[in-house]
């Protein structure tokens, strides 16, 4: 029994902080990213035109993919040897970094591969909260004379905040679970530029067989998903 020294510990480490950031900087990002895209997509779906059924399957695949599989993918793409995206770089003569080994890079590759599964998700959710909302009160507005945006910004934004709430709890209490990506993709680096705080508590407790103090990192990682369930609740009960 060492009492309270990992937290002690924590306290000191000069990867607590950068791990914290790389944590919040992930779980923002993830959340942000896919909930607004997949909302502009929900938007464009909710239309109807021939094939909407053959669109709607189709931007449903990457859900149906396995994350290592994706993670896999991702990695050989943004290969700076062999991957397409440098090589389709090159031919347009822009810059082709070595997307994997810079520190500044390896975050946003995560979050654009995460990006590809998480944004069809939030879409069909978002759909169904779109598709629910009165036709009648929309025409109503466009009667009134309201354009496009003021029906959406006054009508259809507020009759889906409730499922929008949700949405984004989820994706961001998703964020604190992703783990086989980024191993896969960096590995957490270079460094620890890529390392959000369930990596380094595998890493920590599993590969440098430190329990005791991996377990002070779980019990951070619970107060920081608290924390943050606290601060959406507290935003939502404003907005409401």
């Amino acid at each position: 029994f060492v009492g309270l020294d990992n937290f002690q510990e924590l306290l000191t480490d000069r990867q607590t902080p950068i791990v914290l950031v790389n944590t919040l900087y992930l779980g923002i990002a993830t959340t942000l990213i896919p909930t607004v895209v997949g909302l502009a997509l929900a938007v464009l779906m909710e239309r109807s035109f021939r094939g909407i059924g053959i669109v709607r399957s189709i931007y449903l695949l990457p859900i149906m993919t396995a994350p290592i599989v994706v993670a896999l993918t991702w990695r050989a793409m943004f290969n700076n040897d062999a991957g397409w995206i440098n090589w389709f770089s090159g031919i347009l003569g822009l810059p082709t970094p070595v997307w994997l080994g810079d520190p500044l890079l390896a975050m946003p590759v995560i979050i654009i591969a995460d990006a590809w599964t998480s944004i069809p998700f939030q879409a069909i959710l978002l759909l169904a909260a779109l598709l629910n909302v009165p036709r009648e009160l929309k025409e109503a507005a466009a009667v009134d004379g309201a354009g496009a945006a003021r029906v959406f910004w006054h009508i259809t934004l507020p009759w889906i905040r409730p499922v929008l709430f949700v949405v984004v709890v989820l994706r961001f209490m998703d964020a604190f679970r992703k783990f086989e990506g980024i191993q896969r993709l960096t590995g957490g680096g270079p460094g620890l530029s890529s390392t959000p705080i369930n990596l380094q508590i595998y890493n920590t407790g599993l590969f440098y067989h430190r329990v005791g103090y991996a377990a002070a990192w779980g019990i951070v990682m619970i107060l920081m998903i608290a924390l943050s369930l606290l601060i959406i609740w507290a935003v939502r009960r404003r907005l409401a």
